[in-house]
Formats: C-alpha cells, sequence, structure tokens
C-alpha cells in the first residue's frame, strides 16, 4: 500500500537511522550533477569515483547507479557499522527524497511507500521534509527532470549510434566538467545539449 501527497499535502515522515533502505540496492541511479557533487565531496576525479563506485545499469543505456556490496546488496555509500549515509549532504535525489517518490515532477507530486517504518514519523509538510534535506529537491529538480528526459530519448535510439559515439557521448554527460565549474546546472545541461546535437547529425 502507500498514499499520493503533493509539497502541501502533511503525512507522517521520519528518520531513525535503521538503514532498511540502504540494503538490497544497486538500483540508485545518479546523474551528472550527483558525480560531480559526490566525488568532490569524497576528493576525487570524476572517472576514479564512477570506475569504483558506480556500475551501469544494464538495459537502460546511460544510467549509472550506485554499487551495492554484500550478501545484502548494502549500498557502497552506507556505513555498515553506524548505518549513516558517508555521502549524506550529497546524497542523490532517490535518497534525499525518501521514502517519497516522485511521481510527476511537472505537479511535484509523490508516492508514499511504506516501506519505511520508522516509529518515530511525525506530521509532516512534504514540502518542509524535502527542504530538510539540504534541499536537494528543489535544488536540482529542474535539471534532473531535464537529464531524465533526455535519458528516456536516447535509449530509444542508442543501440543504432555507433559504438565511438556511444562512448562520445557517455564521456560528453559524465566527464567533460572542470573542478572550477560552479554553476553545476548549467554546465551539465549544456552537455545534454551538446549530446542531442551529436545525435541529431547522426539520425540514428
Amino acid at each position: 500500500m502507500g498514499s499520493y501527497v503533493s509539497l502541501k499535502s502533511k503525512t507522517k515522515l521520519g528518520c531513525d537511522i535503521c538503514d532498511k533502505c540502504c540494503i538490497n540496492r544497486g538500483d540508485i541511479k545518479i546523474t551528472p550533477v550527483n558525480i560531480i557533487e559526490i566525488s568532490r565531496y569524497m576528493q576525487l576525479s570524476l572517472h576514479e569515483f564512477v570506475e569504483i563506485y558506480t556500475e551501469k545499469l544494464e538495459g537502460q543505456p546511460l544510467e549509472l547507479v550506485i554499487r551495492a556490496r554484500g550478501s545484502h546488496r548494502r549500498c557502497i555509500m552506507n556505513d555498515g557499522i553506524t548505518s549513516r549515509c558517508t555521502i549524506h549532504p550529497v546524497r542523490p535525489m532517490q535518497c534525499a527524497t525518501f521514502p517519497l517518490v516522485p511521481v510527476d515532477l511537472q505537479k511535484d507530486l509523490f508516492f508514499k511507500q511504506d516501506s519505511c517504518d520508522c516509529p518515530g514519523q511525525v506530521d509532516t509538510k512534504v514540502i518542509d521534509w524535502l527542504d530538510g534535506k539540504k534541499g536537494i529537491y528543489l535544488k536540482y529538480k529542474k535539471i534532473y527532470m531535464e537529464w531524465i528526459n533526455f535519458v528516456e530519448g536516447v535509449q530509444k535510439v542508442w543501440y543504432r549510434i555507433p559504438a565511438k559515439y556511444q562512448e562520445d557521448i557517455f564521456n560528453l554527460v559524465y566527464y567533460n566538467y572542470k573542478s572550477e565549474d560552479v554553476d553545476l546546472e548549467k554546465c551539465v545541461s549544456k552537455n545534454i545539449k551538446r549530446a542531442k546535437k551529436i545525435i541529431c547529425k547522426l539520425k540514428p
């Protein structure tokens, strides 16, 4: 079961760091903005972070997910001793909104999962819950939507794109950033547009 909520809705929310949302993973998708922020937070290069901490999602070209480890498939970013997220300030959208799943980003509509049964949950406005998560949802909603639309469009033609250009597009959207870049949304959006131009010229 579950329920649908909007930004103005009040619903029971809370977290007692039980780590249930961090096991049985391997499905936490990350965007280029996530990769830039997390790699900087961990003081790694973009390539190092992608190589060590992510893997490609089979059947969904251009999608990367955070690796899981062990028999419990624990998110590699979760500390198995303290159950705390080691990248909490820069965690992906999927984690920032949990236990709310964005259903319609245009209308700010979410589905509240019942999988989180934290005993300390209290009636909370959805907008306050999201604002309390370092504002990740509201801060990156626009580029998150642009990324999703781009990926969904690319997946329809990906296997008709020559391998060389597939690699060029991947490198462009995930690695073509500088350490001094500040406006991450602008940089990622620019590379998405450039990737679209490459695809349009190929007419796959």
